[in-house]
């Protein structure tokens, strides 16, 4: 059972991606973008890395979408 840290690293990880996705980005080129080496950008996605609001902050910069935007998920 996954605890409610998990859980929320979860949800914001498939956001980031989805929104990545969006944006016509592949994993490499944002992780690329945003100065993160491909392997920890890898679980971020997967929520299995604790994000720093400075990496947030980077994704949200390099998406083009306000730091609120990253957490509208369910």
């Amino acid at each position: 059972m996954m605890t409610e840290k998990e859980l929320y690293l979860s949800k914001l990880g498939k956001r980031i991606a989805e929104l990545r996705k969006e944006k016509g980005l592949s994993q490499n080129e944002l992780s690329y973008i945003i100065d993160c080496d491909k392997p920890n950008y890898r679980k971020i996605e997967k929520g299995k890395r604790n994000v720093t609001v400075g990496t947030l902050l980077k994704i949200s910069e390099a998406l083009e979408i306000s730091m609120s935007d990253l957490f509208k998920f369910e």
